[in-house]
């Protein structure tokens, strides 16, 4: 009984201690706000020039960043957090603590208990890009506590007119292409001759594959000079194929009009000798 004692009083004893461990860590759990973040994105703003008809930034333009920070919970251990940036336009943010310029430091400790609005602006230039480059980080801010959380992460695709001059040649070359080729075998499944045809879509493949490799190259208007010429022979391709196909059409419409024609006259020369034999001329 007195061994059953013992084992009730560690365990009791455990539990205590396990509960002060906790504490602190309850103290998070119980201030977080937005699945983890303990701090409210007021609003975040990103201004910069855009490539036309799409949402891209234009490569080497001027992005300007404004976030702004708010509500941070006070209900957490120590009432303070850091709040760590990142970004790939390789300059650092400039940050306003309650209208009050701040250095920056890394990490950048808030005290929560004592701020109400921190704002970060970043204002740097796009990369500088020869091909169309997704997801550049123009922004990251985290928080850490006990753990770190995710506050804000701005990614944007970086492009120029060009570029997407490029990329739009090329795609539509590639469509042709693949018309071309449906021509091409819709006229050898009809044991036709498609010579030309073929040598029209072979010199297609050849300035398509150019095009793609000089836009790898960064170089994006040679790349959409020699699509429009892959466009251009397929096309080419295209209207022989079709070609041959309308020629036996045309050849197999002749063939039709010439039968009909000789029957007509097997038919006149037949209804004559039947007048000639009733003795009616």
């Amino acid at each position: 009984m007195s061994q059953l004692n013992v084992n009730y009083r560690l365990l009791i004893a455990l539990l205590l201690v396990g509960l002060v461990g906790l504490w602190p860590l309850g103290m998070v759990l119980c201030g977080a706000q937005d699945g983890g973040r303990l701090v409210t994105v007021e609003s975040a703003h990103v201004d910069y020039d855009k490539v036309y008809n799409t949402e891209y930034v234009e490569t080497g333009s001027k992005i300007t960043i404004e976030v702004v920070l708010t509500n941070f919970s006070a209900g957490i251990a120590g009432s303070k957090s850091e709040l760590r940036f990142s970004s790939d336009l390789g300059v650092l943010p400039s940050i306003i603590v309650d209208g009050t310029p701040q250095g920056y430091k890394v990490p950048f400790v808030v005290d929560h208990s004592k701020v109400l609005e921190v704002k970060v602006t970043l204002i740097g230039d796009a990369p500088k890009v020869t091909t169309r480059t997704d997801d550049v980080l123009l922004l990251n801010i985290t928080q850490t506590v006990v753990d770190e959380y995710q506050v804000v992460e701005i990614r944007r695709t970086v492009s120029s007119e060009a570029i997407e001059d490029a990329i739009g040649a090329i795609a539509d070359a590639r469509a042709e292409l693949e018309r071309a080729d449906t021509a091409i075998e819709a006229a050898k499944a009809q044991s036709l001759q498609v010579s030309e045809a073929l040598i029209a879509l072979e010199l297609a493949n050849e300035h398509l594959n150019n095009s793609q490799q000089l836009y790898f190259e960064g170089r994006p208007e040679n790349a959409t000079a020699e699509a429009d010429q892959a466009k251009k022979a397929a096309e080419e391709a295209k209207a022989k194929a079709a070609a041959a196909v309308g020629g036996r059409t045309y050849r197999n419409y002749a063939i039709i009009g010439v039968i009909v024609a000789v029957l007509l006259v097997v038919v006149v020369l037949f209804l004559q000798q039947r007048k000639r034999k009733r003795g009616v001329y």
